[in-house]
């Protein structure tokens, strides 16, 4: 009888399912909306256990989609976003909901990390620390909670171990997502106790460190009888979800350049090795699911959803795409108009007294300019963080941008970021990558696939025709707004900004 596996991949947006067989091929898929709760300027919420039972329902329903029977299921696992943290106590039950990365509840603490252990986190760690701040928060603001915290660990290490009716001693994450916790080794994939003490918080507290293929548990009878699949099934660790999704999508090989564009925007470059970025203090490291491979990246926090705050609060009732296509009859530098795009502070380096802010406004502007803005500011990111990538491996010949992720719909904002990149950009059919790369780990768990450094990747037949190339004429119009948004950077107003953020009212 035929075997397959079950992915799940727990977003931010939302939640999707898939059947996938032992060559990649996904044979069914499920998406659903998760509930993201704005509770107020900066801050954001999602609740772990609605996704623990929402995973159960969702799989029960794909594995019908797909008409497979359920005894044919082989083994499942699960990647998920990887900002945020769930505080769980003895008995596995969540005392901090879901601290999700896109809440800057935690950001004193974050400006406290960076401010006393700047050149440290930059030469040990990935880079990015989200979810270490969160749980000094925990600990200094809310220490009744603490003290009850047996481990901290991510929303899809939460969800497999409910599946799984864990206990909170058997509570893990893969070495993925170490990524963006803040006192970790990049290197070893281990937690840093010089670093953890540093922060003012337990060892013992940190979830043990896996390999994505490693069985964490099996799924439980209670579990198995909603979700309709086997008891005992075997539950294998997974991965965040970018490292999941460039497993899938076969962006492992070194030079690889990947724009993925969701709720966050990243730039990413395959590497083979990791180099801190001491200097700039601007690229960010993602362990691979193969160990020693890295994904060099810069990122904008929740850059994504700004575009949806901008339709919603501004938009007049009109859609992205209306939006779009309004913008892109605007020509490039949007009416001599520059956007800071860091509603959520920036990141790449890390400044948090950072926010969003259009420069050079007036009375001609129209909502297509402050739009177009939005999309270009975002572009001008990803040129700093590109010049930074190619300034630590000056080796790598990047020679196109793969486009992945629910903005790459948008043909005007691939267009932009087409010219101010200076590079083709490949967009990529629309496939559920994160899905395929947890379904290859499941089935490198079963044993069934050898190497995972060897699986093929999308081939030129998966591949659409879809490139945009570079406009000259366009390309030179940018090189000069480039420039000044670097100069806005630098001087970025940012003693403004950071007495604005630091008032009391």
């Amino acid at each position: 009888m035929n075997s397959y596996v079950i992915g799940i991949d727990l977003g931010t947006s939302g939640i999707k399912a898939g059947v996938i067989d032992s060559s990649g091929k996904i044979l069914s898929e499920v998406y659903w909306d998760a509930m993201l709760i704005s509770a107020g300027p900066g801050r954001m919420k999602q609740n772990p256990d609605d996704f623990f039972i929402r995973t159960l329902d969702i799989m029960k329903e794909v594995v019908t989609l797909s008409g497979i029977k359920p005894e044919s299921i082989a083994g499942m696992a699960i990647d998920g976003q990887m900002g945020g943290i769930v505080g769980i106590d003895k008995n596995f039950k969540p005392l901090t909901g879901l601290d999700m990365g896109l809440d800057m509840q935690s950001e004193h603490y974050n400006r406290l990390l960076h401010r006393e252990l700047k050149e440290q986190m930059a030469e040990v760690t990935c880079g990015s620390p989200r979810n270490t701040p969160k749980m000094m928060m925990w600990k200094q603001e809310y220490p009744s909670v603490y003290k009850k915290i047996k481990k901290f660990i991510t929303l899809n290490s939460y969800v497999a171990g409910k599946i799984a009716n864990q206990d909170a001693e058997d509570a893990f994450i893969d070495y993925t997502l170490l990524s963006y916790f803040g006192n970790e080794s990049a290197k070893s994939l281990s937690w840093s106790e010089e670093l953890t003490s540093a922060c003012n918080l337990d060892m013992e507290k940190m979830p043990k460190v896996v390999a994505p293929w490693i069985q964490i548990g099996k799924v439980s009878k209670e579990a198995a009888s909603r979700a309709n699949v086997p008891e005992g099934l075997p539950i294998f660790a997974g991965a965040g979800d970018q490292p999941a999704g460039f497993l899938g999508a076969g962006f492992l090989a070194e030079g690889k350049l990947v724009d993925v564009s969701g709720s966050t925007t990243l730039l990413c470059c395959a590497v083979d090795s990791f180099k801190p970025d001491t200097e700039r203090k601007t690229v960010m490291y993602m362990p691979s699911v193969i160990k020693g491979k890295y994904t060099a990246f810069t990122y904008i926090n929740g850059g994504g959803i700004t575009l949806k705050w901008f339709r919603d609060e501004l938009g007049a009732d009109m859609t992205l795409m209306k939006l779009s296509k309004g913008a892109g009859e605007i020509p490039p530098g949007s009416g001599k108009l520059l956007f800071l795009p860091y509603l959520g502070g920036r990141q790449c380096p890390y400044d948090g007294s950072s926010r969003g802010s259009w420069i050079g406004l007036n009375w001609g502007h129209s909502k297509f300019h402050l739009y177009r803005a939005i999309l270009e500011g975002l572009g001008y990111d990803y040129a700093l963080g590109l010049e930074s990538i190619r300034t630590l491996f000056p080796h790598i010949e990047l020679k196109q941008i793969y486009a992945m992720g629910g903005g790459t719909k948008d043909i005007v904002w691939n267009s932009i970021k087409a010219n101010i990149l200076d590079l083709p950009y490949r967009v990529l059919p629309e496939h559920q990558y994160a899905l395929r790369g947890s379904g290859l780990i499941a089935w490198h768990g079963l044993g069934m696939i050898s190497n995972l450094a060897e699986f093929p990747g999308l081939t030129e037949s998966e591949l659409n025709n879809y490139v945009i190339k570079p406009n000259d004429k366009e390309v030179e119009v940018y090189k000069e707004y480039k420039k000044l948004f670097k100069n806005m950077i630098l001087l970025n107003l940012k003693g403004v900004m950071s007495e604005l953020q630091s008032l009391s009212v």
